[in-house]
């Protein structure tokens, strides 16, 4: 059955060319109200424009005119002219829509508070809109009052538990307070109710990503793309997890789709060029970050991902000045300090590597590859063997909790080995109980990136400063990961490059690394 739509024609927005010059359309209230069917059909078309014309001809104007001249106002960005004509709708109408769109367009101007007592006066005249609890819900969220806000979420859903805003906005809530199993338990019970949203179901596996379950979170972004093959969000988590897997040529692939919707993304340019470095094709690695560095300058770890590319190519100076700017951004940002360390020490700078060194453990003390990296660091520069035994059982001790705590791909055993090289091999482990046998682990194994809900904030997360003799790459949902750094303490000291000035030449660099090639031909 085919709906048949009738055409406005353009004359019909224009005044007649009667002898008085009146216009076409009557001025009486009672007439004019009789078009808000054309208003309506207009804005629905978007043909905004012809609103404007059509209104400003009148020489008087209904409470409708002025409610579609403000939601006009308000899609053309022009939010204050916007609040204007809608309290002047209240003030003509005030009914409960006109109060609402005050309260929105407050919102929108970031005035809370005063949107909150809009939200507030619009309860007076009813009690069963989800939307008006929702919007308080968001206005408080804005203000950092979580327990007002959950409040109000759930008063929203319990008047209409279909509503897949509330779930959304309850779960990133949850998230910001750290409740990482109840938000997943909302995003759950929201798919339930919306078993066609791509958004919840993207979420519950980006949580299901960060602990390391891989099959749910690869399901779930496959469900999500099931229902809209082009939702971007749920295209970068499942590249992230088939680039987490080490398949980056399928990474690339998908890359492409995001790359067509999305050329400015910093986090896209970050992940490809991983996935470039993983494959060792360190040109377009580097191009690909400097890419993302220029379309996010401040993003914390496309800096470190910098760094890890040019320290893996020898080149030290880069890498420091990279690492020196994320630690600007972000000062409490352990896995940089450690980095910094290991750039130090190749720039024959021992005293300031000791100091990263000891910053990146007071920031966290668990990490294993800062220990390891630490316990190389000195080995190589003379401390006493008692000392590097200390760091070495803390090193054993945290891996070990780690290695009991999480996946246990998510550890990398070239650690262990490079461990025994020093000479502190791991300690027998205990014989495995009857009830609870240990499997064996003969996949490699790979290092969790950090959690990125969607609402951009960042989560803690662990880095390699050690790697095995080919890159590695990771990469995360609307933020760059931190990947797995070369290692320099796989070397001993007299392989290290000796680095005598932090400028280099680029001819000088280049005849030293045609001589070094040469040498090791």
């Amino acid at each position: 059955m085919s709906i048949t739509t009738t055409d406005v024609p353009p004359s019909i927005l224009k005044p007649s060319a009667g002898p008085m010059g009146s216009s076409k359309w009557p001025n009486d209230l009672s007439t004019i109200d009789k078009y808000n069917w054309l208003l309506h059909v207009m804005y629905g078309r978007g043909e905004y424009d012809r609103i404007q014309q059509f209104i400003r001809i009148q020489s008087q104007k209904s409470s409708y005119m002025t409610y579609v001249q403000a939601l006009v106002h308000r899609q053309e960005g022009r939010i204050v002219e916007a609040l204007d004509l809608f309290q002047k709708a209240v003030v003509e109408n005030p009914t409960l829509i006109n109060i609402k769109q005050v309260a929105k367009s407050l919102a929108l101007l970031g005035r809370y508070h005063v949107a909150i007592d809009a939200y507030k006066e619009a309860l007076t005249r009813t009690t069963n809109d989800w939307e008006v609890f929702h919007n308080l819900g968001l206005c408080y969220m804005q203000l950092r009052e979580f327990n007002e806000a959950k409040q109000y979420f759930l008063q929203a859903l319990q008047i209409s538990e279909i509503q897949e805003a509330s779930y959304l906005a309850l779960g990133k809530l949850l998230l910001l307070e750290g409740e990482r199993d109840e938000a997943e338990t909302i995003f759950e019970r929201g798919a339930r109710r919306n078993p066609e949203s791509p958004a919840l179901f993207t979420n519950i596996g980006l949580l299901a990503f960060e602990r390391a379950h891989y099959t749910k979170a690869f399901e779930c972004f496959g469900t999500a793309l099931t229902f809209c093959p082009t939702y971007i969000p749920a295209i970068m988590a499942a590249c992230q997890v088939i680039q987490k897997h080490g398949d980056a040529d399928v990474a690339l692939s998908k890359y492409r789709i995001i790359y067509g919707r999305k050329p400015e993304c910093a986090q896209v340019w970050n992940n490809i060029g991983m996935c470039f470095f993983s494959k060792k094709k360190f040109v377009a690695a580097v191009s690909c970050l400097k890419r993302a560095n220029y379309l996010a300058p401040f993003e914390l770890y496309i800096l470190y991902n910098l760094a890890l590319v040019h320290l893996y190519l020898q080149q030290n100076a880069s890498a420091a000045i990279f690492l020196q700017s994320a630690i600007r951004i972000n000062r409490k940002h352990a896995p940089s300090y450690a980095l910094l360390g290991v750039t130090l020490s190749k720039l024959n700078d021992p005293d300031n590597a000791e100091r990263a060194y000891a910053y990146s453990l007071k920031l966290d003390p668990t990490d294993p590859m800062a220990l390891l990296n630490h316990a190389i660091f000195q080995a190589n520069t003379g401390v006493s063997p008692a000392k590097i035994n200390i760091t070495m059982q803390q090193f054993h001790r945290y891996y070990a909790e780690r290695a009991a705590s999480i996946n246990p791909r998510e550890l990398d055993t070239s650690m262990l080995d490079v461990a025994t090289k020093l000479g502190f091999p791991a300690p027998p482990p205990a014989p495995p109980r009857a009830s609870s046998p240990q499997p064996p682990s003969t996949m490699p194994l790979f290092q969790p990136p950090p959690a990125f809900p969607l609402s951009t904030t960042s989560a803690q997360s662990t880095d390699n400063n050690l790697l095995p003799s080919a890159p590695a790459s990771s990469s995360s949902l609307f933020s760059p990961s931190d990947s797995r750094d070369e290692d320099l303490s796989k070397k001993s000291s007299q392989e290290l490059p000796t680095v005598k000035t932090k400028i280099y030449d680029d001819n000088r660099h280049k005849q030293r690394r045609m001589k070094q090639d040469t040498e090791a031909t």
